[in-house]
């Protein structure tokens, strides 16, 4: 039994140490468990409409910023009819998303520069919350200068179980495609949109 507790530690050790080499060039936002953030999600939610990546990558590439809007990292539902800035609504509270971390990854695949946009975060249940299913609005968007390269509004489900207060979720983008950028200009932003909608 203890050479098969050996062989299982060093397996998942190995696999970190591979993790944090392949993310070893990107940054975040939050805390620097970045590489657990991408990983978590990877073979759950998001797409995969990008072209196929080169076989040869510079590690050194330029790999736009990520960023997370100020105002925007944190979801609330009320009740029907209550709004944030009414007095008292802080005790209607049905259930607080908060997001906790960001990170990206680029890999140049022909005129094209793909990114993985990773994010993880946090929900609670409030004071007048239930259990039950809830959807959380996230955008992800691209820019450059004025323009915008890229733009997709994600539904992500949370769920409160019966007899607990939080949990956890992790999501990557895997859409992102853009035309390799001659200037570095271009920045990754990640918030949630309770809307109106302009874009999809």
């Amino acid at each position: 039994m203890t050479g098969q507790n050996t062989t299982i530690h060093g397996t998942a050790k190995a696999a970190v140490i591979m993790l944090t080499a392949l993310l070893a060039g990107c940054n975040s936002a939050g805390t620097n468990n970045v590489e657990n953030t991408l990983d978590v999600a990877n073979g759950g939610q998001g797409g995969s409409n990008v072209p196929a990546q080169d076989e040869i990558q510079d590690p050194r590439a330029y790999c736009p910023q990520t960023v997370l809007r100020a105002g925007t990292e944190t979801f609330d539902v009320y009740p029907k009819g209550v709004k944030k800035e009414d007095e008292g609504a802080s005790s209607q509270l049905k259930f607080r998303a908060t997001i906790s971390e960001v990170a990206r990854e680029c890999n140049s695949a022909g005129a094209f520069l793909n990114i993985r946009v990773g994010v993880r975060g946090r929900f609670l249940s409030g004071p007048s919350g239930e259990a039950g299913s809830y959807t959380m609005p996230l955008r992800v968007a691209v820019t450059q200068g004025e323009e915008v390269l890229y733009s997709q509004l994600h539904q992500i489900p949370a769920e409160i179980l019966p007899g607990k207060l939080n949990g956890t979720f992790s999501y990557v983008d895997n859409n992102v495609s853009i035309p390799k950028p001659k200037e570095k200009n271009v920045v990754v932003y990640v918030g949630y949109d309770e809307g109106p909608y302009g874009t999809p």
